[in-house]
């Protein structure tokens, strides 16, 4: 039915609780569907006293919840790659005051910090990445858009198409991945777009946007 149509294969559902805090979440934007339709997702990171977790919200009814600093209490969600999921059937109330909880400074500085590229490049292949990262050369080609970047352990290829092939970024600004795929392409491991992915820039010379 439409209801399981966002549980990936092999994800795992958990009904327990769990209370977590908001750190960070994109607007909702659209993505593409495997049955072609146009729906609207949004990538939030939220963490627990012990963790952190990237997580896919498929309900944007849910936007005003994934406000930072927000506490909140999750259930009926998915797990899937150590990503957290959240659609139509999940649930997701405010944390009432006595349900805060107190998240570690350096959980919230490991949710915050970047992979090294040279540790994506040394990733399994279909592993998922989140980060920030300079922009160091676009090469626009006719049906996708390579955007290399780069940090002070080395640089490799980032394949934008579809909707992200061409978007308006210039050498020196920050690129913000959210969900991309490692795979390798001509022997060389590369980032590229899957359904869920999304990319925000924060220009150069601007105080990267929290």
């Amino acid at each position: 039915g439409s209801v399981d149509q966002n549980i990936p294969r092999g994800a795992v559902l958990h009904s327990e609780p769990l209370t977590v805090m908001v750190l960070t979440a994109t607007d909702p934007f659209e993505y593409e569907s495997p049955e072609h339709e146009v729906k609207n997702m949004l990538h939030a990171t939220v963490a627990t006293v012990s963790q952190y977790f990237h997580v896919k919200v498929f309900n944007i009814n849910l936007k005003e919840k994934f406000t930072k600093k927000n506490f909140i209490i999750i259930s009926n969600y998915f797990e899937s790659k150590g990503i957290l999921e959240i659609n139509e059937t999940s649930s997701v109330l405010e944390a009432a005051p006595d349900q805060m909880i107190e998240v570690p400074n350096s959980i919230i500085r490991n949710a915050n910090a970047s992979p090294k590229i040279c540790d994506i490049q040394k990733g399994t292949s279909g592993a998922v990445f989140y980060g920030v990262f300079t922009l160091h050369k676009k090469t626009v080609n006719r049906k996708n858009t390579i955007y290399e970047i780069k940090d002070g352990s080395g640089s490799i290829e980032v394949v934008g198409s579809g909707k992200w092939h061409n978007i308006n970024c210039k050498e020196g600004d920050k690129l913000h991945l959210f969900c991309f795929h490692l795979k390798t392409i001509d022997r060389q491991p590369k980032l590229v777009c899957g359904e869920h992915s999304f990319i925000k820039i924060s220009k150069r010379g601007n105080a990267a946007a929290s």
